[in-house]
């Protein structure tokens, strides 16, 4: 079954009255205790990450894309033509990387999923921040004495951050964020703060505006050092559409305006003139037309089982599907690897393997340490974790998930704002150099953040 990432609206209501009523339950109970926010004479920063928005949106946007706020920020800052991003090319471990200046074989999110086995369903992806090994920004503002705020940011779950209301959904339910589940993980003084100012969510509501109403809110409220901001349904409107689409355009158009009432949030927060402003991107994105799967070639190899719907069940190996990619582990202690390169071996034979990256390979890549071999997809097509049936079907829509330096996968950086230069253009920049950055703009100096340094774009810094 074709794996996607996420998502897009809340799936249902909630009477306000109950989630009040449980909420104190929790306070009562004294299971969390909102702690007062510290105020700070620092320079805030505002980091939205437009979730799948290619850099070519705003370096060569096509006739359908209407996005003058971008383009105003891009045009009065400084901006990069591409960033060359993580391997696999995914939301959960770009993200981090955002955060932290590490890759993921440093920073321990390797994919989207908490685990190999949970890739096979969809379910207990890397939610909570204390699988994180290296120092992230949040971490460096509690330091400094700064606050944080994060709206649906990756991997917060249980992150030290002042305001926090994380990405989470139920994972016995198909991925779709519930208000009351959300909640279970968020402060609940602060949840019951959010839930009395701004109601529960209307049934069927877009996440990304709820998300608008909610950093609305907190930047208004609570004026955070440090705001971070995710924005998803390009990303899912490109896996059913593929970029470049109407739909496509008509959300990157949307998002936007999301993001003109977020800084008009910040001047009526009184924050103008005070604020740096970056706009950023997990990954691009690939139109595909035909789904690969390599599982069914690894049932009749003997190497994976899988039921009658074409489930993996267990094996000698596990494999992860990231769209793009697809990574195979095995212990080390045994010698699979001539029998996978054999099973393997129409993929080759049909030019279904774009690349084939050994342990070596992705160790440079700094891409998960367990992962044994990876394969990455052919240009128009995207690997699936299906065990059963024929080896291609066709398909529609986008991924992403492929080598980061592919056509069509450069993410985004934009920088704005009264420290920030104007009009530079940093050409191709790594994303390890983004976080870095943002910790300047934070006026933080620790030599031992992330792998790279800051980009040259500051004016007095």
């Amino acid at each position: 079954m074709r794996q996607k990432e996420r998502r897009g609206r809340w799936a249902g209501g909630l009477a306000g009255a109950a989630v009040l009523r449980l909420l104190f339950a929790l306070i009562g109970a004294g299971l969390w205790a909102q702690k007062p926010g510290v105020t700070s004479s620092h320079r805030h920063v505002l980091v939205i990450s437009v979730d799948g928005m290619r850099s070519s949106e705003y370096t060569a946007p096509e006739p359908g894309v209407r996005i003058p706020n971008i383009l105003r920020l891009k045009e009065e800052g400084s901006y990069a033509e591409g960033v060359e991003g993580d391997y696999p090319s995914v939301t959960y471990p770009s993200h981090t990387t955002i955060v932290t200046g590490c890759l993921p074989a440093q920073d321990g999110i390797y994919t989207n999923y908490s685990s190999r086995t949970a890739g096979k369903d969809s379910n207990d992806w890397f939610w909570f921040s204390k699988a994180i090994k290296c120092t992230t920004l949040w971490d460096e503002a509690r330091t400094h004495g700064l606050t944080t705020a994060s709206v649906s940011w990756p991997v917060t779950a249980g992150a030290a951050i002042d305001w926090d209301i994380p990405e989470i959904w139920n994972p016995t339910r198909p991925p779709a964020p519930e208000p009351l589940y959300v909640a279970r993980f968020m402060n609940p003084a602060f949840a019951i703060e959010v839930f009395a100012a701004l109601g529960p969510p209307r049934q069927g509501e877009d996440y990304d505006e709820l998300k608008r109403k909610l950093a609305v809110y907190v930047i208004e409220k609570h004026r955070p050092d440090l705001t971070l901001i995710h924005l998803a349904d390009l990303d899912q409107t490109q896996h059913a559409f593929g970029p470049g689409s109407p739909q496509a355009m008509a959300t990157l158009n949307y998002d936007d305006q999301v993001i003109g009432e977020i800084l008009a949030a910040v001047n009526h927060s009184g924050l103008a003139g005070n604020i740096d402003v970056f706009i950023v991107s997990d990954h691009g994105f690939v139109t595909v037309h035909r789904l690969i799967h390599p599982n069914t070639l690894l049932v009749k190899a003997g190497l994976l089982t899988a039921d009658a719907n074409g489930n993996v069940t267990g094996g000698k190996i596990d494999t992860v599907s990231n769209g793009g990619s697809l990574f195979i582990y095995w212990p080390k202690s045994e010698n699979l690897g001539p029998a996978i390169d054999r099973a393997l071996k129409p993929l080759r034979d049909q030019n279904l393997a774009w690349a084939v990256l050994d342990r070596q390979a992705l160790q440079n890549l700094g891409a998960d340490p367990q992962a044994m071999l990876a394969l990455d997809a052919p240009t128009g097509a995207m690997f699936d974790s299906a065990a059963a049936g024929p080896l291609t079907t066709p398909a529609s829509g986008g991924d992403h998930g492929y080598l980061p330096f592919r056509k069509g996968l450069a993410a985004s950086f934009i920088a704005w704002g009264p420290d920030i230069k104007s009009g530079v253009d940093l050409h191709e920049i790594s994303m390890l150099a983004v976080g870095p950055t943002i910790l300047k703009a934070m006026d933080i100096t620790d030599p031992k953040f992330g792998q790279r340094p800051p980009l040259e774009i500051f004016k007095n810094k």
